[in-house]
């Protein structure tokens, strides 16, 4: 089978796997996959088709007798990969068509060949025009810039039109690599010099001193600075969360939430290796995504501990700092996992804020007075954050916020992300980084 070939199956089984299984974009790749040489093709156009999913949809509409959704799975993902690469990559009518109807039947589905070929030979070579802006707001957002229509209408109430659409634009960029220098090991200066000096595409990050920012420079855990633990993939909006925390060296600290492990190994490298940090999380298999990331950077001071915060909080030790990196409705990242904004529903975000609320009460026990308790999630959501936030203090009237220090490189000036309460607050379209909320709470001493 030719690579092209090879690449645009496994682009078309990972896809059934995100809408069947809820996989996760990357992880259904990986299985779907044989060769490496067919990975960087597949990844583009099943992460295009995901980012693009409803302007696509909208646009094969008229192509169809019967809805798209009535369709055999395996169809309706042939011919949205079909329609991606003729609109984006401009790829002929006739290769799209012979090669997505040659797998259907590998799909056991012969009775589509024909159907997929002479769908995908009559695609336009243009999108088809949204619904109009003025009479159809939130149709028009949804079509024009793929997201789902209930997103959309909370954003456009909460923002108005213009930066609406510049928050949904800015969730179909392809984001940049951005890397966290281990500074245990490495300084940031250094690891720009190394990567420039191989020709990779490599800078200072604008938000975290820690960041390191890389453009198309494939993958960095077969670089030598991944094998020795100097780096770690982590986006700028993510370190400032540990940088608002700020640990002192030998402090008793629980990382409520851990994994992966980019805030933990964040936490230890502030702290200088010195003290001990506690990471928790209720999944063992995503705890080892944290042990493989402490012991890969060459750390010390993290232990860890399985389970549901709010039943292991009365086994845990009493913390000079606690950081609940909260379940969230992931909202600030759909530009790196487009898979995720067809998952998400309203009534999940009512489910996870009482979650987040549940699991702030069970953090707080873990503070001892004076301490500090940083909440954060990784969400656009008023309801997770700044709402999620105010709540909370309003039971809590021994509790305040302590709004961030200087920690911007090169300047003192935090205006940028943090808000007029004291909260840290990015936006993918205003800071160019994920889209993440902090606060970090004091205790009072008692």
């Amino acid at each position: 089978m030719h690579p092209k070939t090879a690449a645009r199956q496994g682009a078309l089984r990972a896809l059934l796997a995100v809408e069947r299984d809820e996989a996760v974009l990357t992880a259904a790749l990986s299985r779907c996959l044989t060769s490496e040489a067919t990975r960087g093709f597949a990844h583009e156009i099943a992460a295009g088709v995901l980012r693009h999913r409803a302007r696509l949809d909208y646009t094969l509409a008229p192509l169809l007798k019967k809805p798209l959704g009535k369709l055999d799975a395996p169809v309706r993902a042939a011919l949205r990969l079909a329609a991606y690469e003729r609109l984006c990559l401009s790829t002929p009518a006739a290769v799209v068509g012979n090669e997505y109807s040659s797998l259907m039947r590998g799909e056991r589905l012969t009775s589509a060949v024909a159907f997929v070929s002479a769908v995908a030979r009559r695609l336009p070579n243009e999108w088809r025009a949204a619904p109009d802006a003025i009479a159809q707001p939130i149709a028009h957002l949804a079509v024009e810039y793929s997201h789902p229509e209930w997103m959309v209408e909370r954003w456009l109430q909460r923002w108005g039109f213009a930066e609406c659409a510049a928050l949904c634009e800015s969730n179909n960029r392809i984001a940049p690599l951005t890397l966290r220098v281990n500074t245990l090991r490495a300084q940031p200066q250094q690891i720009v010099e190394r990567l420039q000096s191989r020709g990779v595409d490599a800078a200072p990050g604008k938000l975290s001193p820690l960041a390191v920012i890389v453009q198309n420079a494939g993958d960095p855990s077969q670089w030598p600075e991944w094998k020795d633990g100097l780096i770690i993939a982590q986006d700028e909006a993510a370190q400032l969360v540990s940088l608002l925390a700020a640990p002192q060296p030998g402090q008793t600290v629980i990382d409520a939430a851990a994994a992966p492990g980019g805030k933990t190994t964040h936490l230890a490298q502030l702290m200088n290796d010195s003290g001990s940090i506690v990471a928790c999380d209720v999944a063992a298999g995503r705890l080892k995504l944290v042990r493989e990331n402490v012991e890969r950077l060459g750390i010390k001071s993290i232990q860890w501990q399985e389970g549901d915060l709010r039943s292991l909080a009365a086994e845990l030790p009493a913390a000079d700092l606690v950081l609940l990196d909260a379940p969230c409705l992931g909202t600030g990242t759909l530009r790196r996992r487009p898979d995720a904004k067809w998952r998400k529903t309203a009534q999940q975000l009512n489910e996870l804020v009482q979650l987040q609320k549940e699991l702030l009460d069970a953090a707080s026990t873990l503070v001892r007075p004076g301490g500090a308790l940083v909440y954060s999630t990784c969400s656009v959501e008023v309801e997770e954050n700044e709402e999620q936030a105010r709540s909370w203090l309003q039971h809590h009237p021994n509790w305040l916020v302590e709004p961030p220090g200087q920690y911007s490189p090169g300047t003192d000036d935090t205006s940028g992300v943090v808000t007029e309460d004291g909260f840290l607050q990015t936006l993918p379209h205003r800071h160019g980084c994920d889209g993440m909320f902090a606060v970090k709470l004091r205790r009072a001493t008692e």
